[in-house]
């Protein structure tokens, strides 16, 4: 059914746009698009968690490495991210979208097929947002609004927590850096950085199986986001290097100190980062893995102080590292 919007080129817009991501993702509750504002039920027992998560065009993508298409997966993909780092269902998704007057409704339709592809896999529906007129980048901002009987944030670990991460890291920075220099990816850097996955059912496996007490997703690095956990917890989080698990292609760098660096601040990851008491993500480790097919490595353990330290071969080291920061150039 179409969206019941008046006549005119902004809503036509509008149409197209919801017509792309709604053949694709999941139906929404009451019927879609169309109001002033969406009405979503949260189930009983369960609280409200809601999320917000820009992209834009020369910060967070560039025209040039990317089919619009991909665009789109990865800006909802990204916000979806965050109802993962708290271990929470999504009940659906508003999208914002402005364009430059060049770009057409083709183009329209190829980021909404893209963000319908990303709600789709989360099982979550379009429940609306907004389209603008953009005197210069493409801009997408995504609001995800999700449920969870009990969210996890990042405040719980506490000395003596075990830090485990899912899956391999560094994949999508290194198809940034080569993009940067003007080389084509390795396929796998490339379908790293192109085709995310927000670990929601992961998450909300460990929230019921493990009750973890602490979980953040890897949006801006290992290195920053673990700062962030620490902070937020008011601990320190010890990381040892030999286990860090690197994506494939850096596992191939002869170099392991470089990539290392990418894998701790390249971002992009969209794995999860948690903290438990010691024994208990051990004994889930395999379980977790033969239900999701992601790997869970034990990298760290938490202890009194504050900030992130570094081990390897068993002895502390120092190692100055630079988390991702919109605003370090211009400060």
């Amino acid at each position: 059914m179409d969206t019941p919007l008046a006549p005119g080129p902004e809503f036509d817009r509008i149409r197209a746009l919801v017509r792309a991501a709604s053949a694709i993702a999941p139906a929404a509750p009451g019927g879609g698009p169309g109001d002033d504002a969406a009405v979503v039920d949260v189930p009983p027992g369960e609280r409200l968690v809601v999320s917000t998560d820009l992209s834009i065009e020369g910060v967070h993508f560039e025209r040039a490495w990317l089919r619009w298409e991909t665009i789109g997966y990865r800006a909802v993909t990204a916000a979806l991210s965050d109802l993962a780092a708290m271990a929470a269902r999504p009940l659906g998704v508003l999208l914002s979208i402005a364009l430059p007057p060049e770009l057409d409704t083709a183009v329209l339709e190829s980021i909404a097929a893209g963000a319908g592809r990303s709600l789709a896999a989360a099982g979550a529906p379009l429940l609306g947002g907004d389209l603008s007129r953009s005197p210069g980048p493409v801009v997408l901002d995504a609001a995800v609004l999700g449920s969870a009987g009990r969210p996890v944030g990042r405040r719980g670990a506490v000395p003596g927590d075990e830090v485990w991460v899912t899956g391999e890291l560094g994949g999508a920075a290194l198809a940034v850096r080569d993009w940067q220099q003007s080389l084509e990816p390795d396929p796998r850097a490339r379908r790293a950085f192109e085709r995310p996955r927000a670990r929601l059912e992961e998450s909300r496996w460990l929230a019921e199986e493990v009750r973890p007490s602490a979980l953040i997703d890897l949006s801006d690095g290992l290195a920053g986001d673990a700062a962030q956990l620490a902070a937020a917890s008011g601990v320190r989080v010890d990381i040892d290097l030999d286990a860090v698990p690197l994506a494939a292609p850096l596992e191939e760098y002869s170099d392991r100190g470089a990539a290392l660096r990418l894998a701790l601040t390249g971002g992009e990851d969209y794995e999860l980062l948690v903290t438990g008491a010691p024994g208990r993500l051990g004994t889930a480790r395999r379980a977790f893995e033969d239900r999701h097919g992601v790997r869970l490595t034990r990298i760290g353990r938490v202890e009194e102080g504050r900030g992130v330290g570094w081990r390897r071969g068993g002895d502390a080291i120092a190692l100055a590292l630079a988390a991702f920061d919109h605003f370090a150039e211009t400060e």
